[in-house]
């Protein structure tokens, strides 16, 4: 008798430790897969038009890659994200996801050195596609600003594509919106002319000025 009652009260904490495995386990499913699912949409429907959208969708897309990160864990990647959304995302050339992986890559690199994953207040502004306060480096106490690769000053034609949104620092944004054509700027347009998401003649464009402004520098 004893020896069954032994057994009976084994079986019911493994019973008990394994149903608390299993649904920690769909919670963690369920979880992955809506926030897979959010930014699939992010991505598939991205904004074109209005600067609170383009802010909306990169603070949440942001979020969603720290959700999604807190279930994979060590095995998260960016890119093994998008390639896993790339399956039901079919509108979008392998060239654009190719710009799309850097820039959610660069962006949720500077909020993780921004110091915006330790902070509660950070995280649900994210989530709520709202700005926020940068909490940590050089930068610490500025408020959280949506730049461009590309700036508008330069080529206003895609200042509200998702993959020319940059997250920044209210003063470098502010620095960058006025700054010349860099090598780094002349290197995305032409990325963004192959991946069709600039147009050639707006690309030829910033190619002619950034030439013309090195020439001019090495003449001095």
């Amino acid at each position: 008798m004893i020896a069954d009652y032994f057994w009976k009260v084994i079986f019911l904490i493994l019973l008990i430790i394994g149903l608390n495995y299993w649904f920690d386990w769909r919670d963690d499913v369920n979880s992955l897969n809506r926030h897979l699912n959010a930014l699939t949409e992010i991505i598939e429907k991205p904004t074109r038009k209005g600067d609170k959208a383009c802010r909306t969708a990169t603070f949440q897309s942001i979020y969603h890659l720290r959700e999604i990160e807190k279930v994979r864990g060590e095995k998260f990647e960016v890119r093994a994200v998008i390639e896993e959304i790339r399956e039901n995302v079919t509108d979008i050339s392998r060239e654009e996801m190719g710009l799309i992986v850097d820039v959610l890559r660069e962006n949720y690199n500077n909020a993780r050195n921004f110091g915006l994953f330790k902070n509660e207040q950070s995280l649900e502004a994210l989530e709520e596609g709202r700005g926020t306060k940068i909490m940590a480096g050089p930068w610490r106490g500025e408020p959280l600003e949506l730049g461009h690769f590309i700036s508008p000053e330069i080529n206003d034609t895609i200042q509200f594509h998702f993959s020319n949104r940059l997250i920044l620092p209210e003063t470098v944004k502010a620095a960058m919106e006025f700054a010349d054509i860099t090598k780094d700027v002349r290197d995305r347009a032409d990325r963004m002319k192959r991946a069709k998401v600039l147009d050639v003649g707006s690309c030829d464009s910033i190619i002619r000025q950034y030439n013309t402004l090195r020439e001019l520098s090495s003449r001095n």
